[in-house]
C-alpha cells in the first residue's frame, strides 16, 4: 500500500478531520491548590472573590463553620447539581471535617473540577485545622 498517495488524498483529509472532529474530546483538568489555614485567611481577606464553601452535614455546619461559608453537603444526591450552580468565576476554599486524603473534600474537589470550575483550593487540615488556630466561628 502507498501511503503518501493516501496522505496526498483530499477525501482521506477531509475524512480525518471529520472523524477527528466528532470524536468525544477529554477536557483538561485544572489544577487544584492546597493552602494551610494561614494562607486561606490571607486569600480571603484579600479576595473579595473567594468562597468557603463547607462539604460537612447540615449537622456539622450548624455546629459550628467559618463565617460566611456556604454548606452543600458532598452527601446530598444532587451535590453535582448544586455545586453546578454556583459561579465558576469565583475562588472556592472547599474544606471537610479534616481534609484527609480522598476524605468528602477530595471528593467535592474532584466534582467541582470535572464541572470545569477553574480557582479552586483545598483547605489544609480542614476544619479542625480552622479549630485548632482559634479563629473565629460562626453557628
Amino acid at each position: 500500500m502507498n501511503y503518501s498517495s493516501i496522505l496526498l488524498n483530499p477525501l482521506h483529509w477531509f475524512l480525518g478531520i471529520l472523524l477527528y472532529s466528532c470524536a468525544p474530546q477529554s477536557q483538561p483538568k485544572g489544577q487544584i491548590d492546597h493552602a494551610n489555614v494561614a494562607t486561606v485567611v490571607e486569600l480571603l481577606d484579600q479576595n473579595e472573590n473567594a468562597v468557603v464553601l463547607d462539604v460537612r452535614t447540615p449537622e456539622e455546619f450548624t455546629a459550628g463553620h467559618i463565617e460566611g461559608a456556604i454548606n452543600i453537603n458532598i452527601y446530598d444526591d444532587d451535590f453535582p447539581e448544586k455545586v453546578a450552580k454556583l459561579d465558576r468565576d469565583k475562588t472556592y476554599v472547599v474544606h471537610c471535617a479534616a481534609n484527609v486524603e480522598n476524605g468528602r473534600s477530595a471528593k467535592s474537589l474532584d466534582i467541582m473540577d470535572g464541572l470545569g470550575f477553574t480557582s479552586l483550593i483545598s483547605m489544609d487540615g480542614g476544619f479542625a485545622a480552622w479549630q485548632q488556630d482559634s479563629l473565629p466561628l460562626a453557628k
